[in-house]
């Protein structure tokens, strides 16, 4: 009998500096409270012990088995999950996606509304209600999580104290306690070490 929840479960290994991430595709009718769009989340040490179970599985698997009672452990596993803030919204207009793309390539944390708007010779009221409108978060919040998203690749190879310093952070405080607030983890768990 084929499971409805997992139309597969395959191993998918991608080597991501140190990490190994893995994937696995749920048919969305067994979990509609999942968010539509990827997510990703931290994975605790029994899921993870249940996704390496689980990649071994057959593509058609019985309900009432092993498996069965794995994938729904699995289920419940992963409704406890918190989505990782790990993305920030692109606006769909160009100029506004633009902009962001730029700060995206090189986050400076001394740009500010003003400037912005003045690129895209608009009021910065202007400006700042249509940015909203366009990613739910301000302009300077969204700098603050994109600046924050940059600090992530760098943290597999700097310290916490150099990666505050390169995203010009007042202090390594600053950077660790803005990172915790957003992430809900220090930057130490994102350590390559």
């Amino acid at each position: 009998m084929a499971n409805p929840a997992f139309t597969t479960i395959t191993r998918a290994d991608v080597a991501v500096a140190t990490r190994i991430t893995r994937s696995l595709y749920i048919e969305p009718g067994a979990v509609p409270w999942w968010p539509a769009v990827c997510t990703v989340a931290d994975v605790t040490p029994l899921l993870r012990e249940l996704l390496l179970a689980a990649v071994a599985f057959p593509a058609e698997y019985g309900l009432a088995g092993r498996e069965g009672s794995i994938a729904a452990l699995l289920l419940h596993e992963i409704a406890a999950l918190t989505p990782l803030p790990l993305h920030v919204a692109l606006p769909a207009p160009a100029d506004l996606a633009a902009l962001c793309r730029a700060y995206l390539a090189a986050p400076d944390a001394g740009v500010t509304n003003t400037e912005w708007a003045a690129h895209l010779s608009t009021s910065e009221r202007a400006f700042t209600r249509r940015f909203r409108r366009e990613t739910g978060l301000s302009p300077a919040v969204w700098r603050t999580r994109a600046r924050l998203l940059a600090a992530v690749p760098l943290l597999r190879t700097a310290t916490a104290t150099e990666v505050a310093a390169r995203l010009r952070y007042a202090s390594p405080a600053a950077f660790t306690t803005a990172f915790t607030r957003a992430f809900g983890q220090p930057p130490s768990r994102f350590t390559g070490a």
